[in-house]
Formats: C-alpha cells, sequence, structure tokens
C-alpha cells in the first residue's frame, strides 16, 4: 500500500511538472526568436573609463549617428543588410578616427563584424531580449572602458517610428511585435531567456 502511494504521488509529479513545462512552452510566441535574427546591433566601446574617454566615446557616437541617416532606405522589406556590414564597418571606423584625431588622441579605432551577446535592453518603448545578435562593434583604442549601444537595423539609434513596420517586414507577426512594444509583455522575455540557457 505504501509502495502504491509513492508511486502514485511520483506519477502525479511528473504529471504536474510536465503540464506546467507545456504550458509555459505555449506562453512565449514562436516568432520571438526571430528577433535575434532579425536586427543588427551597433556597439561602441571607449577606450576607458576616464573621463576624457567616456567623453570621447560620446563624441564618436553622435558623428556615427549623424552619418547614419538614410543608411537603409534602399534595403528590402525582410532581408537584413548583412553584405553591407564589412563596409559601413569601415565607414564608421573611418569616422571615429577622424573625430579621435580632431579630439587630439592617439589612439585608433577599428570595426569588428559578428555576433555578440546583449542583455536586456529597452529603446524608446521597445524592449529586446538578452541574448546574441548581429553586431557591429566600434572599438577606440584598448577599448576597455564603458560601452553604448543601440539598434542600426532597424534604425533605432536615429528614430525608432519606424521599427514596428521593420519587425513585421522581417517576419514577426502582429502578435510578436506587441511583445516588443509593450512593458506587460516583458515577462514573456524573462521565459525566453531562461529556455536559452
Amino acid at each position: 500500500m505504501k509502495q502504491t502511494s509513492i508511486l502514485f504521488r511520483s506519477v502525479l509529479a511528473f504529471c504536474l511538472t510536465f503540464f506546467v513545462l507545456l504550458t509555459v512552452d505555449c506562453l512565449i510566441p514562436r516568432d520571438e526568436e526571430k528577433i535575434y535574427d532579425s536586427v543588427i546591433r551597433l556597439h561602441i566601446l571607449a577606450n576607458s573609463n576616464s573621463e576624457t574617454d567616456q567623453a570621447l566615446k560620446l563624441k564618436v557616437r553622435d558623428a556615427i549617428i549623424a552619418e547614419s541617416g538614410g543608411l537603409f532606405e534602399d534595403t528590402q522589406p525582410g532581408k537584413l543588410p548583412l553584405d553591407r556590414m564589412d563596409e559601413l564597418g569601415k565607414k564608421f571606423a573611418a569616422v571615429a578616427n577622424r573625430v579621435i584625431k580632431e579630439n587630439g588622441f592617439d589612439y585608433t579605432a577599428s570595426a569588428e563584424w559578428g555576433k555578440e551577446s546583449y542583455p536586456t535592453r529597452e529603446y524608446d518603448g521597445i524592449a529586446f531580449p538578452a541574448g546574441e545578435y548581429y553586431s557591429l562593434r566600434i572599438n577606440l583604442g584598448d577599448a576597455k572602458g564603458e560601452n553604448w549601444w543601440c539598434v542600426l537595423f532597424p534604425p533605432l539609434c536615429t528614430s525608432a517610428s519606424s521599427a514596428k513596420e521593420r519587425l513585421q517586414d522581417m517576419g514577426i507577426s502582429d502578435n510578436g511585435t506587441k511583445v516588443y512594444t509593450s512593458k506587460k509583455y516583458v515577462f514573456r522575455f524573462k521565459l525566453l531567456e531562461f529556455f536559452k540557457r
């Protein structure tokens, strides 16, 4: 009798655990995963955490953003401009090197293109979950200081006005877009991040 009771409890616990996991899995919109391959992040790393290096990082940021307007106007809907990132990296590194020189610093900037891990971040009401994203990284000098990042594509660095439409172009459904644009759905990101560990 005792063994039957233990077996019954074990089976019940297994069934409840399975049901909870299945329910949680159903809560995660399937197109949330698409966000990782639907955006390109811009990451600028300062030479160090000194006040002068941090101030220079912001000047570089402003100069790069000023050069970013209209970069992706001719991009086809539903397609990331991955083939342009090496060229864009060279352009942004040149802008950074110009600003560095104008401000009298003796180090240089370089660009790296690839995938990089980012924490959860919100841009003008649009939250993106932590995870690996395509990233164009601009290293200033030793790149050991506090960094700055934004979403280069869709162009949230300069404007979030077309971000929702761009996400829809990348195959994120209306339901999924609500996840990215409304804070009350951010708990779904936590579930997504939990299952991606």
